[in-house]
């Protein structure tokens, strides 16, 4: 039951992150990916985020960068259940690599689908130039819901524990 509770206020979380007006990339959605080894440690859960992103793409649109951003939030999610252990400094490092690892693909990507940037290395560059106030975002978002997520997965814990001994 408590994992069908997660994975419930996970795709919650995931889909109101999209739909409510928010600044650009500042969302749980990374924070949540990290932490789905702290709902299911079921290897199932990686395809969370996909399903999810494709229900609220189907409301919000699809675009050309779907490949990429995909691509990213797998290879987060796997990033998330080989490196799991709960512990704060886990995650911390993880908050900062996984917007880093999504910033460095999502760009590329960007480069090299849209006309917006010559495709040379003077144009790669200018693409990870122009995203850094997003990265920026993405990274301050990530820090600041795995954080919160963290602590309140201690505070579960730690009420679990005191009612099991009472």
């Amino acid at each position: 039951m408590n994992i069908l509770k997660g994975i419930l206020f996970f795709i919650g979380l995931f889909v109101l992150s999209r739909l409510v007006p928010h600044p650009p990339n500042f969302t749980p959605i990374i924070a949540a990916i990290i932490f789905l080894p702290f709902i299911s440690n079921s290897k199932l859960g990686m395809a969370l985020p996909i399903a999810v992103m494709l229900v609220s793409d189907l409301i919000i649109g699809f675009h050309g960068q779907m490949f990429w951003v995909y691509g990213s939030f797998l290879l987060i999610s796997l990033s998330s259940y080989i490196f799991y252990l709960p512990k704060f400094s886990r995650v911390l490092t993880l908050s900062i690599l996984s917007p880093t690892l999504f910033y460095l693909i999502t760009n590329f990507g960007v480069w090299m689908g849209s006309p917006m940037y010559d495709q040379s290395l003077t144009g790669l560059f200018a693409s990870y130039v122009f995203a850094l106030p997003f990265f920026a975002n993405s990274l301050m978002s990530s820090i600041l819901f795995v954080s919160s997520f963290f602590l309140i997965f201690k505070i579960y814990i730690n009420q679990d524990l005191l009612t099991n001994k009472a």
